[in-house]
């Protein structure tokens, strides 16, 4: 963070991006960067007995706001309730966190669902079994010093943002890892800007959100595309550009695409169902919580979670949130989303075995059980 004195109040946020601020968030710190790649009502609980510890793989090591729902059914009591113990098992990245879930290293995997699909086109055994969030929120950030080369502001109109990295060819672009929603909602940028992601530009693995910041602010990337706080970060202590952002649809097709949901093993819910009915139904409570409750479960969250964000910060973030979850449904258009675009390599719509992969069964229980009634997708 940029070095203040005692009381000062957080840097005053330039007219060139006020139009971000108004979706922003902000956390985490910047380590070393990596190689090139080339281009609420109650519900019935089922506790009172000894906890059922429960493993919950999450993609990314840093802790994410995406992961809202969740932390907010441990933090609410909702997994107590249902007779759950919680143990997380931080992986760097979808692609791990996936791997992870194949090896048996969790009961459920917190991921976006690309590296799901393309398991299941490779004849994995795999279900989807509740929304996190209904999209995912992002940003592609770019340094200011690529910003000035391409001629481009946060406040230029929306059609010379979406092409101002076509300008130059060989940037560089930091992505957790490849097959990861941040790889893939890269790829759809560049294209959208008129670039082939395999030739015209430089894919750089890093891992972790905290690896983009540093490697932006060591020049080793020209920009990255972060969820929440990173992308965020880089604009308020690194100067960086926010170029585009998925959350107003300013990456063709990126706002179908679902984003964070659970996953687990065919074989494990077969074998284990009550298991996964008492998660879904705690997270479908945090769910509702979140959906009609957001001042609360926002204090809450900033208490126990995430105490370390500056309160204009996480008030930027919580407002952009909002729009990214309202359902605990995943719908079988919004992961085609992800064959559609092209984000999942050798995978296609035609003959994918969308039922049995969506598996709301658990969704309708819980949603029955306390008379609630998501909202419609925002």
């Amino acid at each position: 963070m940029i070095p203040q004195s005692p009381g000062t109040k957080p840097p005053v946020i330039q007219t060139s991006r006020r139009r971000f601020l108004g979706w922003a968030a902000a956390a985490g710190a910047a380590v070393a960067a990596a190689p090139v790649l080339s281009a609420c009502s109650s519900a019935p609980a089922t506790g009172g007995g000894k906890s059922r510890a429960v493993k919950l793989i999450h993609a990314s090591k840093d802790p994410l706001v995406l992961w809202s729902v969740t932390y907010l059914a441990e933090d609410r009591g909702f997994y107590k309730e249902e007779g759950l113990s919680v143990e997380r098992v931080l992986l760097a990245g979808g692609p791990a966190a996936l791997t992870g879930l194949l090896s048996g290293a969790g009961d459920a995997n917190l991921s976006a669902p690309g590296e799901l699909l393309s398991a299941v086109g490779k004849g994995q055994q795999l279900k989807t079994l509740l929304a996190h969030t209904n999209s995912m929120p992002c940003v592609l950030v770019v340094s200011k010093k690529f910003a000035e080369r391409i001629g481009v502001t946060a406040d230029s109109p929306l059609k010379e943002r979406q092409a101002a990295i076509g300008k130059v060819k060989g940037g560089r672009f930091g992505i957790t890892a490849p097959g990861s929603q941040t790889d893939g909602f890269t790829r759809l940028a560049l294209k959208q800007a008129g670039l082939d992601p395999k030739s015209d530009a430089q894919i750089v693995p890093l891992q972790t959100g905290a690896n983009s910041l540093a490697a932006l602010a060591n020049g080793q990337i020209d920009g990255f595309i972060g969820v929440p706080p990173s992308a965020e970060k880089a604009v308020l202590e690194l100067q960086a550009v926010p170029l585009l952002v998925n959350q107003t649809g300013e990456i063709n097709g990126a706002d179908r695409v679902q984003g964070m949901t659970m996953q687990a093993r065919t074989r494990d819910v077969e074998a284990n169902p009550e298991l996964y009915r008492a998660i879904v139904r705690a997270d479908a409570r945090a769910m509702r919580a979140l959906v009609e409750d957001p001042e609360g479960a926002g204090a809450l969250l900033r208490k126990t979670r995430f105490g370390q964000l500056e309160e204009p910060i996480w008030n930027y973030a919580w407002k952009l949130l909002q729009k990214s979850w309202g359902s605990p449904y995943v719908t079988q258009d919004s992961l085609a989303a992800w064959l559609d675009n092209g984000l999942v390599a050798g995978v296609s719509v035609e003959g994918f075995p969308f039922d049995k992969v969506l598996d709301m069964r658990f969704v309708d229980e819980a949603l029955k059980a306390t008379g609630w009634t998501p909202p419609a997708k925002k």
